[in-house]
C-alpha cells in the first residue's frame, strides 16, 4: 500500500513530548514486582500470578489405562497378523479397581481409565466386538497392534515435570493441570493494592441529580472496575475536593497502606489541576505528556516510594492511558510474565491523508465480511466519546507522522487484550 513518512512541525508537539515507545519503556523498567508471596488453595487461585515453579511428584496417568470401554487382551505376537480373534472374558475391571492377571487368549471387560490388568498387550474398543449371550467370550475379524487403546504411566506428565511456571497468570485449565498431580495449594504474588481518588468540583455520583455545570464522575466507574478485574485490591476514596491541601492528604493517605496509587484528572496545567504539584511537593515526577492521542497528559512519579500513576481526566483518554501503559505496569507488580498487550495486523478501511503529530489509538471494530480482517472507525473519535468504547472491539495505532490510504495495514489491539 502507499504510505509516507511525513515529519510535522507542529509547534504545539515538539521534542519536549516523550514518544510512546519511550514511555511504555520507562514505564516498565520502573515496575517492580510485589515481594510477598502468600498460600492459596486451587478454589481461590484464579486469576493469581504464580510465584514459583509447580513440578509434578507423580507420574500422570500413573499406571498403564484404558483410553475407552472395551476388552483388554492378552494375544501372541504370532496370532497379532491374523484376522479372526476370539477370547474367553474371565474378569471385569470398571474405572478405580485392579484386574487380575490375563493369561495368552483371555480377555478382561475394561472400562475407560480402568488399569490394564498384568498380562493385557492391547484393548479392543467394545464396538468390534461379537459377545455372546453369556459375556464369556468375544470375537473379532481383524488383524491387531500391540499396545493399542492404551494410554501408557506418565502419558500426560511425567514425575519431575514442571507443570506450571513462575509469572503464569492462573487460568482454569491451570487449576485442572495442579489438581491432576495432587497439588492442593498454590504459591502466588500477593494482590497488589492500589489506591484511586478522583478530582474535579464539577463531578458528581451517579444517582444524584445534577446541578449546573456538573457532570456524573464516569471515571471513578470505569477505573475502579478496571483495576479489579486486573486482580488487584482496590482502596478508593472517591471524589477529593479540588484543593491542593486536600490533595496532598489523600495522596499521603493512600501512600501509608498501597502498594500503587492512581488518579484520573488533574495533571495537565490548568489553575485547578493540583495532582501534578501535589506530587511534585510529597515526592517526584519522572514522567509527563506523552505524543499521544488521546491521552497526552500522563503522569508518573512516587510519593515516597510508592508509585504514582496520574491519568488525564477525559473519560476516553483515561480509557486508553489505563490500557496502553497502567495495565502493563500494573501486570509486571504482580510478576506477570505477559504484561504487554497483543496486537493482530488489520487493513485499516480508511484514509489518513494528513501526518499526524501524535500516535492515534482510535477506536475502531473490525469487518470479517471480506475474509480477513478490516478496521472501520468510530465517526467521532473525541476524548469524552466514551460511547465509541462502548462501539469498539479495541484500538487501533496510527503511527505519527504517516500518511497512508485505505488498505494501509496497521497494529489492532483487541478489546481483551487491553483489558484483561
Amino acid at each position: 500500500m502507499n504510505h509516507q513518512a511525513v515529519k510535522c512541525d507542529s509547534p504545539v508537539f515538539n521534542s519536549s513530548l516523550i514518544s510512546t515507545d519511550e514511555a511504555l519503556t520507562f514505564l516498565l523498567d520502573s515496575a517492580v514486582v510485589v515481594d510477598c508471596k502468600e498460600h492459596v488453595s486451587l478454589d481461590d487461585s484464579l486469576g493469581r500470578v504464580l510465584a514459583s515453579d509447580i513440578h509434578s511428584n507423580i507420574n500422570v496417568p500413573g499406571f498403564d489405562n484404558s483410553a475407552m470401554d472395551g476388552y483388554a487382551i492378552a494375544i501372541k505376537d504370532s496370532q497379532l497378523p491374523k484376522t479372526k480373534h476370539s477370547f474367553n472374558v474371565i474378569d471385569r475391571i470398571p474405572a478405580g479397581k485392579v484386574g487380575g492377571k490375563l493369561k495368552q487368549g483371555c480377555a478382561a471387560r475394561i472400562f475407560t481409565g480402568a488399569p490394564i490388568p498384568p498380562g493385557a498387550n492391547s484393548v479392543i474398543m467394545q464396538e468390534e466386538c461379537e459377545v455372546s449371550e453369556d459375556g464369556a467370550l468375544i470375537t473379532f475379524s481383524r488383524s491387531i497392534k500391540l499396545n493399542e487403546n492404551i494410554r501408557p504411566t506418565g502419558n500426560d506428565i511425567a514425575e519431575g515435570d514442571v507443570i506450571l511456571c513462575m509469572g503464569k497468570k492462573i487460568q482454569p485449565q491451570d487449576i485442572s493441570l495442579a489438581a491432576s498431580v495432587g497439588v492442593s495449594e498454590l504459591i502466588v504474588f500477593k494482590k497488589v493494592v492500589v489506591g484511586v481518588f478522583f478530582t474535579g468540583d464539577e463531578l458528581v455520583d451517579p444517582g444524584l441529580p445534577l446541578g449546573p455545570g456538573k457532570i456524573y464522575n464516569s471515571n471513578r466507574y470505569a477505573l475502579v472496575s478496571l483495576i479489579k478485574q486486573a486482580g488487584c485490591e482496590v482502596v478508593n476514596l472517591g471524589n477529593v475536593e479540588d484543593k491542593l491541601s486536600a490533595t496532598c492528604s489523600a495522596l499521603e493517605n493512600l501512600e501509608k497502606k498501597c502498594d500503587l496509587i492512581m488518579t484520573t484528572g488533574g495533571v495537565s496545567v490548568g489553575e485547578e489541576d493540583y495532582v501534578r504539584p501535589a506530587v511534585e511537593s510529597l515526592g517526584e515526577l519522572k514522567l509527563w505528556k506523552i505524543r499521544m492521542k488521546p491521552g497526552k497528559p500522563l503522569a508518573y512519579g512516587r510519593i515516597s516510594k510508592t508509585p504514582f500513576i496520574g491519568l488525564p481526566g477525559n473519560p476516553v483518554s483515561s480509557f486508553v492511558t489505563y490500557c496502553i501503559f497502567a495495565l502493563p505496569y500494573i501486570k509486571k507488580m504482580q510478576g506477570n510474565e505477559k504484561y504487554k498487550p497483543k496486537s493482530i495486523k488489520v487493513k485499516a478501511n480508511f484514509n489518513c491523508k494528513r501526518a499526524k503529530p501524535r500516535r492515534e489509538f482510535a477506536r475502531a471494530r473490525l469487518d470479517y465480511s471480506t475474509g480477513s480482517p478490516v478496521a472501520n472507525l468510530y465517526p467521532k473519535q473525541g476524548s469524552d466519546v466514551m460511547s465509541s468504547i462502548v462501539w469498539s472491539d479495541g484500538l487501533i495505532e496510527i503511527p505519527e507522522d504517516m500518511t497512508f490510504e485505505a488498505g494501509e495495514t496497521l497494529n489492532f489491539f483487541p478489546i481483551n487484550e487491553l483489558t484483561e
